[in-house]
């Protein structure tokens, strides 16, 4: 079992005219929430990347490994009692023989989360 395993549920994985777009609901009763923070948890940024790497094999349908990550801006706190859901949108995809560069803006209707730079590979090295 891997600690992440029903830290989210996906709702949704839909082409888009430059990449992808992944829609997921956040597990309040998750196990990360009750040490991230006790009374007002909210999603850790290391667990907002790892949903994207996850997300993004999903999509390729093989398993992926965070290589890098070039640039990371978290502007707003994920909150998993909202409820509400949570759209991963993957961008300027760019693959050559060993790794895969997206661009990642993690929003809702109304609020940016997060945007991120990141770089994942499909070798284990």
């Amino acid at each position: 079992m891997n600690f992440f395993d029903n830290l989210f549920f996906i709702q949704s994985i839909d082409e888009t005219e430059d990449g992808f777009t992944a829609r997921l609901l956040c597990n309040p009763s998750h196990p990360v929430y009750k040490a991230h923070f006790p009374g007002n948890p909210i999603t850790p940024g290391v667990c907002v990347m790892q949903m994207a790497s996850t997300l993004f094999g999903k999509k390729l349908n093989q398993k992926v490994w965070l290589k890098a990550a070039k640039s990371v801006k978290f502007l707003s706190a994920i909150i998993p009692a909202e409820g509400k859901e949570v759209k991963f949108g993957f961008s300027r995809i760019v693959e050559s023989e060993k790794e895969i560069k997206a661009q990642v803006l993690v929003s809702d209707d109304s609020v940016t989360f997060a945007k991120m730079s990141l770089t994942f590979s499909n070798v284990l090295v």
